[in-house]
């Protein structure tokens, strides 16, 4: 019978495929080197997770339920990446780094306390972990905006493909984690594993190669530095222009 090993096997062979188009591209692009290590870092991460869930290394037993720490690991370190790269992209400045990467941290913790405590503590942590999800949302639809600049239009189209993506697929998270038996349990183990294996593989695999294809946009970029800046989804006050 397909259960847990199965599908966090094919969620690491999926992770590991997806690590070779930046892989290429950081032998190949020595430019764009940052860009590329973090999303070696993405998927390559997840991979390794996703191996030791494979083998049933790294699970706990907390308050009646299996939590896998490889999980919490891979999410802790691949989702700030995610974040730094669209930070790159963007050129948005450390601090708006720093408050993406706060909320993010933020959001796993409370996500992690919510399925280790039983009782009314878990559905608070629960709550203050979407909390911080709106505050990751808010930054990246309503801060960065007025702050990230882009050397050309198919730079701030890829970020705005990434950005959608992350947030549309990010947003199923808590969904799942309602439904599995961390929160009701509608879902079976076996059944989490698969769709939480699904959205990983789509929210980085895919992220992953989509701006892989996409980092030409940085290349044509580069050639037209001296070109001026152009501002991602300005609000209806704004008037655009390229700088000088």
């Amino acid at each position: 019978m397909v259960g847990t090993t199965t599908w966090a096997a094919l969620g690491a062979v999926g992770m590991a495929l997806g690590t070779l188009p930046p892989l290429w591209g950081l032998g190949n692009d020595p430019d764009r080197r940052n860009h590329y290590l973090a999303l070696v870092g993405v998927t390559g991460i997840a991979a390794v997770a996703y191996t030791l869930m494979a083998l049933r290394i790294g699970d706990l037993t907390v308050s009646g339920r299996i939590v896998s720490l490889p999980r919490y690991v891979d999410w802790l370190l691949t989702t700030p990446l995610i974040l730094l790269f669209l930070s790159m992209l963007g050129n948005t400045g450390r601090g708006s780094l720093a408050r993406l990467v706060v909320a993010d941290v933020t959001l796993l913790v409370l996500g992690a306390v919510a399925v280790v405590i039983p009782g009314t503590v878990r559905w608070l942590a629960f709550a203050g972990g979407l909390a911080a999800f709106g505050v990751l949302v808010y930054e990246l639809y309503a801060r960065i905006p007025r702050t990230a600049s882009f050397s050309n239009e198919r730079a701030r189209i890829l970020f705005v493909t990434l950005r959608n993506l992350t947030i549309a697929l990010w947003t199923l998270y808590p969904v799942v984690w309602v439904l599995a038996p961390s929160g009701i349990g509608l879902l079976t183990r076996d059944m989490t594993m698969l769709v939480v294996a699904y959205l990983d593989l789509i929210s980085k695999a895919a992220f992953v190669a989509l701006a892989v294809d996409g980092m030409d946009a940085l290349a044509d970029a580069d050639g037209a530095a001296d070109a001026g800046a152009v501002t991602v989804e300005p609000g209806p006050d704004s008037d655009p222009q390229t700088a000088d």
